[in-house]
């Protein structure tokens, strides 16, 4: 039996197509290079920077609103134009104009002066002082010697203004005794005028022998003011053993007098320095006024040794009666000590200022009383000076006060 051999399949391989062998060699790559910086960023930067500097340069350089800058200006000339012009011509120049309302021959509303001058190198935004002519002039009135109301009304009549200031002296109260600007002066309408005036005089009451708060009363009373000062000494405890200025003296209002009050221990007396005593005056007992009308009760007490002080009070009493009196009846007080009267003013009494009269003749004051509407009463009265001899010492009511028109005022005039 004859076997077959199974044919044996060749395969061809086609060298042309294969191509030659691929050999692969090494290449090599040398490392990346680290990236070159970039400058545009910082020169952007520094333009920017140089940009900005000029920017603040510029605006500092220049007027920024209502901010002045450090440039230097030239004050312009202004003296001569209109208040408006001037001002327009410094704020043109960045200058602050200062203005000053001045008397000048100079036309209303015209610069007549400048500071600094024309022609001055100042920095922006420095002041510019202008004297401008004021709108109106006016000669000062002459006022010294008229009471204040007188005056004030004279000089706002004027255009002016006052300005009072109540000042010790020897007038009597409420008159004019110093201006300023004096009289004859031109100044601009409105301006104000200063004036000084009296406090008027009080006569300094005797109060020694006195309690201490009777005392304090009778001089406040005399528009004075009462200074107390503890003493030992042999007087009943607060009782006044001396004062300072002595009794009858005139000075000023709101002047202070100087009481010394004792303690009541025994120490030597009432004697001080600079003060006056009477540890051995004679007391007297104060009357009962009550009730009688003001005339009867102040020629009263001055019978019995004692003065008298007058304050008109409202009351439904007839008036011109003593409806109190203080100290109370019955209290030994020292002789020539004050009693002050509360009188009534009437249910629907008008009433005038009384005139001060102190320190004028017996004539003259009655005349000035009379004019002013009221009836004169006159109580003789030993003075401390001989020259106050035929002059009034005291007035009561007191001068400058109210009382009811038509009523009496009692003049106590000094006669040896």
């Amino acid at each position: 039996m004859r076997l077959r051999r199974r044919p044996v399949r060749r395969t061809r391989v086609d060298q042309e197509a294969a191509g030659p062998p691929v050999v692969e060699e090494d290449r090599y790559i040398p490392p990346r290079r680290p990236p070159i910086p970039e400058l545009w960023p910082w020169l952007l930067l520094l333009l920017l920077l140089v940009i900005g500097g000029l920017l603040a340069a510029y605006f500092l350089s220049r007027d920024n609103g209502n901010k002045k800058g450090a440039s230097a200006v030239t004050v312009p000339a202004v003296v001569g134009l209109k208040q408006d012009e001037a001002v327009r011509r410094l704020n043109d120049r960045g200058l602050v104009p200062q203005l000053r309302s001045r008397p000048s021959k100079f036309p209303p509303q015209t610069v007549f002066a400048q500071d600094p001058g024309a022609g001055t190198q100042v920095d922006r935004g420095s002041r510019v002082s202008l004297s401008v002519s004021a709108a109106a002039l006016t000669p000062v009135p002459n006022v010294v010697g008229a009471k204040t109301a007188a005056a004030v009304a004279r000089l706002r009549a004027a255009g002016l203004r006052s300005q009072v200031t109540s000042v010790p002296a020897k007038a009597a109260a409420g008159v004019v005794v110093a201006q300023n600007p004096t009289a004859g002066t031109s100044v601009a309408k409105g301006s104000t005028v200063s004036l000084n005036v009296s406090k008027g005089q009080a006569t300094v009451p005797d109060v020694v022998g006195q309690p201490a708060a009777t005392a304090k009363t009778a001089l406040r009373a005399a528009g004075l003011v009462p200074a107390e000062f503890k003493v030992p000494g042999a007087e009943p405890k607060g009782t006044v053993t001396a004062q300072k200025p002595l009794p009858n003296q005139r000075v000023p209002r709101s002047s202070k007098v100087r009481i010394n009050v004792s303690t009541g221990a025994q120490g030597g007396g009432g004697t001080t320095t600079g003060a006056t005593t009477s540890t051995t005056a004679q007391t007297v007992r104060v009357p009962n006024v009550v009730g009688l009308q003001q005339t009867a009760a102040q020629r009263r007490l001055h019978s019995a040794g004692l003065g008298a002080g007058v304050t008109y009070v409202a009351s439904q009493q007839p008036s011109g009666q003593v409806v109190a009196e203080r100290p109370a009846a019955g209290r030994q007080v020292r002789k020539g000590s004050k009693v002050q009267l509360s009188v009534s003013r009437g249910p629907n009494a008008t009433t005038a200022v009384v005139p001060d009269v102190i320190g004028q003749d017996q004539q003259t004051a009655t005349s000035t009383l009379q004019s002013a509407g009221f009836q004169v009463q006159t109580i003789i009265v030993p003075p401390t000076d001989p020259s106050q001899s035929g002059m009034v010492l005291d007035e009561q009511p007191s001068g400058g006060t109210r009382a009811p028109t038509g009523s009496t005022v009692t003049i106590y005039v000094g006669s040896s």
